[in-house]
């Protein structure tokens, strides 16, 4: 597992992984609630040589009471057991269904996809021809399981709480942009049944060659050694062997970090903020050291270049909506399943696929009567979701590309192959800037601790925080 590649995945697989210091990073002071969508006009901050954006666009899924986080991981004492119990249905009425009762691919959206449709036909074996489905949530998994059962013949209702489906697939048009902003996944993995989808859908993606620029607090462009990479490697064998399971941050005390020189133990920090924190939104605290940080690195991965949304609205496509509808409360009778509302209406039906957010289970906006079974209950309480965000920003100019032209090139021609992902060797809000290439756009990756910090600022706060991560690429500094 190279330094490179464990950057590279990691930046890119939360647009799709400490010692308890390393996530430590500057704190700015919470000043209101965030205002997730909107292009703000804030007051102008930022460091010397950095430009103010012309546009910003964030997402803050762990502050989002339908999201509650974005996407599942490997925590400390989680087993692929507890995903499948989680999938398992109850008394035959109702199912669950999304990315967090994936055994083989949590987090992901093929996990989404593959378990809505795998409970829906479960569903269809158990359920008598032309039977009422309610299916709760009009995310991935919750439309890939009402696509199935439409198609079967059922009828199907789909209760969504946003005022607009596909969940944590949101895609948002702004001219600002010039091109369609993803603020959940930007990147999609190399699999078979989402591959499929996507073109059915004719979602465009490209692949991301993901070379990695790292620069010091004065904007030195550095050599960065594979000493963290080694790290996770070494760690990881030796939780492989334990009997009981270790979190990374004990498993790299216990496997010999404390012998580390400053120096390394520095490069150890970084590659858990720039390469473990995005690809599981959490600490090395809460990730267990069994996460396999070689196979997260090495799944294929593409950019995102079309409108992702497409592939949720080609699923709801004929379907019944019922859109600001939340449920929060699920009754199971021997014959029924009924949803309450927080309008105060019901809506009843035979059976049921509930496929919202693990963060929404967990929560007390949603309850079940009678209470779930105990394995259910002790799976939805183990299993945890991860923080990542992204931020968009477009500037007049792209500063922090250095490429200088040659006798005859122009600007442009001289930047046309640049560094996609850049990370800073200091502790930062950001773990890392993707440089799309072509207009002058960075996508930022917050994650882990700092997701869920920024995502209690406003946009203005929030805005002057990430541009100070920026100050290693100040034109003033060359």
């Amino acid at each position: 597992m190279s330094r490179r590649a464990l950057l590279a995945a990691g930046l890119a697989g939360a647009a799709s992984l400490a010692l308890a210091s390393c996530t430590t990073g500057p704190k700015p002071t919470p000043s209101g609630s965030p205002t997730p969508s909107a292009s703000p006009t804030p007051t102008p901050s930022a460091p010397a040589g950095i430009p103010l954006p012309s546009a910003m666009r964030r997402s803050t899924w762990a502050a989002d009471p339908f999201a509650r986080g974005a996407f599942g991981f490997q925590a400390v004492g989680t087993t692929p057991e507890l995903r499948e119990t989680l999938a398992e249905p109850v008394a035959d009425r109702v199912w669950f269904a999304g990315e967090a009762c994936s055994p083989d691919a949590p987090g992901t959206l093929q996990g989404a996809l593959s378990t809505g449709r795998l409970a829906a036909r479960s569903l269809v074996e158990r359920a008598d021809p032309g039977e009422r489905v309610a299916v709760v949530g009009a995310g991935l998994a919750g439309l890939a399981a009402a696509r199935v059962l439409q198609d079967e013949g059922f009828e199907v209702i789909v209760v969504e709480a946003r005022t607009r489906i596909g969940g944590r697939i949101e895609s948002v048009q702004d001219a600002a942009f010039g091109r369609e902003v993803e603020l959940g996944p930007l990147f999609v993995d190399d699999d078979e049944e989402l591959t499929a989808l996507l073109s059915a859908s004719e979602v465009t993606t490209e692949p991301f060659p993901g070379t990695v620029e790292t620069r010091s607090a004065d904007g030195t462009v550095l050599d960065v050694p594979s000493t963290g990479s080694d790290a996770l490697a070494r760690v990881h064998e030796w939780a492989l062997a334990q009997d009981d399971d270790r979190s990374l941050a004990d498993a790299l005390r216990a496997s010999g970090a404390g012998e580390l020189t400053p120096e390394d133990l520095a490069w150890v920090q970084h590659t858990v903020r720039t390469g473990v924190e995005p690809l599981t939104g959490a600490g090395a605290t809460l990730v267990s050291a069994r996460t396999d940080f070689a196979g997260l690195v090495g799944a294929p991965r593409r950019l995102v270049t079309g409108r992702l949304a497409d592939v949720t609205d080609r699923l709801a496509d004929g379907i019944d909506v019922a859109a600001g509808s939340a449920v929060t409360r699920v009754t199971i009778t021997e014959r029924r399943v009924g949803l309450r509302l927080d309008s105060g209406e019901s809506v009843a039906a035979d059976r049921a696929i509930i496929a919202v957010p693990l963060g929404v289970l967990q929560s007390d906006a949603f309850a079940f009567e009678p209470a779930l079974p105990a394995a259910h209950q002790e799976a939805i309480a183990a299993l945890r979701t991860g923080a990542v965000d992204l931020v968009w920003l477009r500037f007049e100019e792209a500063f922090w590309r250095t490429a200088t032209p040659a006798e005859g090139e122009t600007t442009a021609d001289a930047q046309a192959t640049v560094p996609q992902l850049l990370t800073v060797e200091t502790p930062s809000h950001v773990a890392g800037w993707i440089d799309l290439g072509g207009d002058p756009v960075l996508v930022g990756v917050i994650a882990a601790s700092q997701a869920r910090l920024l995502d209690r600022l406003d946009d203005q706060t929030f805005q002057n925080a990430v541009l100070a991560d920026l100050a290693p690429y100040a034109t003033a500094r060359g």
